[in-house]
């Protein structure tokens, strides 16, 4: 919709996330944004993105959808100084069928009232009148669907912690057939 041109970057062959060497090289004075794409749980590294960032000026925009629950530093994903956004489609560790969600940084009030505009149908939350203050959408998560969500919420860390203990015997197992090289990383 924004007539936004994609430009693909290499990504990291242990972790399958962007290489930030290839970041920095790709960034040009049209670049709006760089998106790590955080994949199987593993976050790309943030460190290094945030410096490119900070020194090109250029913004983060996290795609969490593979990372719920995820942790850079110490730091959950959704927790960093950047934008970060999550799906909740059937494909995801959480699902409510479909939706998502987008987390900011503390500050960002200007930033968050135009996303919620932007999902409102442009109206401002205390509009009464349907007055439609910029283009929008009305693709918003039901309530039964953010209730799933939230129950799947309470559980979430022990079902990490689960997937952390079988990832090293199935890590071992894939690692063991010749051709295949298991996604690694911290």
């Amino acid at each position: 919709r924004l007539g936004a041109v994609t430009v693909p970057v290499d990504v990291d062959a242990a972790t399958y996330n962007l290489d930030p060497e290839a970041v920095a090289a790709a960034v040009t004075p049209r670049t709006k944004v760089i998106m790590p794409v955080h994949m199987a749980g593993l976050m790309a590294d943030m460190d290094a993105l945030a410096k490119i960032s900070a020194d090109t000026g250029v913004p983060l925009l996290q795609d969490a959808a593979h990372a719920h629950g995820a942790r850079w530093q110490g730091k959950r994903v959704g927790e960093l100084d950047s934008i970060a956004t999550f799906s909740f489609q059937n494909g995801k560790l959480m699902t409510a069928g479909e939706g998502g969600a987008v987390v900011f940084p503390d500050g960002e009030t200007e930033k968050y009232e135009t996303a919620f505009l932007r999902h409102s149908c442009g109206r401002p939350r205390d509009d009464r009148r349907y007055f439609h203050k910029i283009a929008g959408s009305n693709m918003r998560l039901n309530e039964f669907s953010a209730s799933v969500l939230r129950a799947q919420l309470a559980r979430l860390d022990e079902q990490i912690a689960v997937r952390d203990e079988r990832w090293t015997l199935l890590s071992r197992l894939l690692g063991a057939i010749d051709g295949v090289v298991p996604q690694g990383g911290d």
